[in-house]
């Protein structure tokens, strides 16, 4: 006999988990640990977009004076919004009747078979999700959360991010360098050069982060000096394995793509200043669990896990990419 409080059971332990699988899924990429780490995750309710203002100009006003000299009281612009749109990302539980029923008799035998449900599809959620955030948005017809490769691309042609068009607005392209040749011979040059680049003289470690394929890691691994390999207690605590370079944790991901200039023998880095990104999410839509439907032609129930987000950026100047490296 199936067991009457079944559905209740199922539906009330997947909405108890809603917040475990968020911290679950965010504190298992090393990107989104980070942001939230500084802060840099939010929470919106609803709009038809995202939107980050920008400032694009100095307050011209500013000036030194004596006396009674006449203060500048020009009305300022400088400012513009970049907008992004929400991306929505899903997944499922389902359970057949079947499950239902040799699974029924028993509450622990309901909260076995559901956990193991759930860890299935927290780790699809994580992998999917950290696969988006590598990539530039343009998969699934372009349904798939704006990433890296977008906000931080490639500078051999530049795209409209945001709703701004980078080709027309030089204040919003990231910093690029295309390396050109080996890592032994010219990388860490490069990558040092980027860096200043993108912290404008005012470093701030805790802040940043360089992400780069395994390859490019390794090479580094094998190349550095050991002044320079100094634990970032930060990303330690938060359970990354990483080197640091100049006190900027350094992780790779299996998901960044091998070259963002399509020549699939080279390697690349981003190198990320977290201040200026932000992972966002819709208030009551992180991670909400829907209920317990039955299909019509189909003897099975079904619930869904369901994420609005989207990876946003306030300033891509301070965000840059080695390019174009090859190995060793």
């Amino acid at each position: 006999m199936s067991n009457p409080n079944f559905d209740q059971l199922v539906s009330t332990a997947l909405k108890n988990y809603r917040s475990t699988m968020a911290d679950n899924i965010t504190l298992q990429i090393a990107l989104l640990a980070k942001l939230k780490e500084l802060g840099f995750m939010r929470e919106e309710e609803g709009g038809t977009s995202i939107v980050e203002p920008l400032m694009i100009a100095e307050n011209s006003t500013v000036s030194s004076y004596s006396g009674y000299d006449i203060i500048d009281t020009t009305p300022q612009t400088g400012m513009t919004a970049a907008e992004f749109n929400w991306k929505q990302v899903a997944g499922s539980v389902s359970i057949s009747g079947f499950q239902e029923f040799v699974n029924s008799g028993s509450k622990t035998k309901i909260i076995h078979l559901l956990g193991k449900k759930i860890e299935q599809l927290e780790i699809s959620m994580r992998q999917r999700i950290n696969n988006m955030l590598m990539l530039d948005g343009t998969g699934n017809g372009g349904k798939d959360i704006t990433g890296l490769s977008l906000l931080v691309e490639d500078g051999a042609a530049w795209s409209t991010v945001g709703g701004i068009d980078s080709n027309a607005n030089t204040y919003w392209r990231n910093q690029y360098i295309d390396n050109a040749g080996s890592w032994a011979a010219t990388g860490l040059d490069n990558l040092r050069t980027l860096i200043n680049n993108c912290s404008r003289g005012a470093l701030d470690e805790n802040s940043g982060l360089i992400v780069s394929t395994q390859g490019l890691y390794e090479a580094y691994e094998k190349s550095a000096v050991v002044n320079l390999m100094i634990q970032n207690t930060k990303m330690a605590e938060l359970g990354f394995t990483h080197q640091v370079y100049k006190g900027i944790p350094w992780i790779w991901d299996s998901q960044v793509p091998t070259a963002l200039d399509g020549t699939a023998s080279t390697h690349h880095c981003w190198v990320l200043m977290a201040k200026y990104l932000n992972w966002v999410v819709g208030k009551g839509r992180n991670y909400i669990t829907t209920p317990f439907q039955k299909p019509e032609n189909q003897e099975a129930k079904v619930a869904q896990q369901i994420l609005y987000g989207q990876l946003t950026t306030s300033n891509r100047a301070r965000q840059g990419v080695l390019d174009g490296v090859t190995l060793p």
